[in-house]
């Protein structure tokens, strides 16, 4: 089926930034966060799950935790051909059919699963899926926004990341407690073809969608053409980077902050979950301040915001046991603006040196090899971590952004 064009009677966008008035901007907005939103309910929510399917299924928790690498597995080995299939169908018959495929796959291995190791199946069957949502929504944002709004839009959208996981956490435990951990994956497929079914009730296709299918650039011609820009592979690093950091300190900001601050667990996860609420409006305002007081420099300021969250690093690791809350807060408050607040800068930014006719293959290509760095730097750091202690540990991840700041910094600017 065509996405290119609404059927008789659809309500539709009208074709391209330029012809879309201010309104139906953000009302393309409010779609792709809604996408974005709901996909994270669904893949993020299981994070929330794991106590319950310790618990449920008697399971150790290096096991349970395992379900996680399921889901981040499965997008590993979907993301670049999904990104192919966006880029030549368009993202509206693409994402929808993956978001209500995830939906129908979290049912299914809530009814049918009947051991841990086919839930795992199952899970990477759900990460495959959902591996389209990134790429989708950042071609939507470049397909209709001009690009003095790209940067507020490609925010609010990323900042729905956080905003889905918050809601899964609010809710889904509260579901697992009374109806198991079934009940709650029952509940996140139906999310998901919700979520499906809106985005294709409502989203219509951008500036590209009138002249037919673009033309297939092989995986050798894009990489080689991606290359040439001086700044794609600094910022890839910088990505790659930055995630590794990001994802480390998810996963280990709580067992830090209970042996070196000496509280206990739940005032450590008290203060990751105020990291996480900074971290939202930083999604918003970082790329926002960006555009409207440096056009054109935004590799740049993605180099400053790693040369702060650098320094709100050290700052954070030396820390001294019983640090009062004045001098606590503030480092954190830093971690969640930069250490999370990046992001949205770094997806625009490889989606605009990509070409017009491949934005979703080059920003699943890069958002793979992200996905790699997050999927192995928690284990490293942990491996550091009991060899040499953890400052050894946290310097050595964050090295790689020290080391490429100058990089960054040093690039040209670019034509707003």
């Amino acid at each position: 089926m065509s996405a290119s064009g609404p059927a008789s009677g659809d309500v539709a966008f009208p074709p391209g930034p330029k012809a879309a008035p201010g309104f139906r901007l953000w009302a393309v907005l409010g779609l792709a966060v809604t996408a974005q939103t709901a996909g994270s309910i669904v893949s993020q929510g299981v994070y929330t799950l794991v106590p319950f399917l310790r618990s449920e299924l008697e399971l150790p928790l290096s096991a349970a935790a395992l379900a996680v690498t399921a889901l981040n597995g499965g997008q590993i080995l979907s993301m670049f051909s999904l990104g192919r299939l966006i880029d030549r169908h368009g993202e509206r018959a693409v994402v929808t059919v993956t978001m209500i495929g995830m939906g129908l796959t979290a049912i299914a291995g809530a009814r049918l699963a009947g051991s841990y190791a086919s839930l795992l199946a199952w899970l990477v069957l759900l990460g495959m899926f959902y591996a389209s949502v990134q790429p989708g929504g950042t071609r939507a944002i470049l397909r209709w926004f001009p690009p003095r709004h790209r940067g507020l839009a490609t925010g609010f959208r990323q900042a729905a990341v956080p905003l889905g996981t918050s809601i899964a956490a609010a809710l889904l435990p509260w579901i697992a407690s009374s109806s198991g951990w079934r009940g709650a994956l029952v509940a996140q497929g139906l999310v998901g073809i919700a979520g499906g079914v809106f985005f294709w009730l409502f989203y219509r296709e951008g500036d590209l969608a009138e002249g037919g299918k673009p033309p297939r650039i092989p995986v050798r011609e894009l990489v080689a053409t991606l290359g040439r820009d001086s700044a794609f592979w600094p910022v890839v690093g910088a990505g790659v980077a930055m995630s590794a950091f990001q994802f480390t300190f998810t996963a280990g900001a709580i067992a830090f902050m209970s042996d070196s601050f000496g509280v206990g667990l739940v005032a450590a996860a008290s203060l990751f979950a105020f990291v996480q609420v900074v971290g939202i409006p930083g999604r918003v305002l970082l790329p926002w301040v960006c555009d409207r007081l440096w056009p054109g420099r935004r590799v740049r300021a993605l180099g400053w915001i790693m040369a702060a969250c650098a320094i709100a690093t050290v700052a954070y690791l030396f820390l001294p046991p019983g640090a009062p809350a004045w001098a606590l807060y503030p480092v954190l408050a830093l971690l969640g603006i930069f250490g999370i607040g990046w992001f949205p800068l770094y997806i625009l930014q490889i989606a605009e040196i990509a070409p017009k006719s491949a934005i979703a293959s080059t920003v699943s290509f890069a958002t793979t090899l992200c996905m790699v760095a997050m999927s192995l730097a928690p284990f490293l750091f942990g491996a550091v971590v009991d060899l040499a202690g953890y400052r050894v540990a946290w310097l050595l991840l964050v090295a790689p952004v020290v080391l490429l700041v100058p990089v960054l910094v040093r690039l040209p600017a670019r034509r707003a």
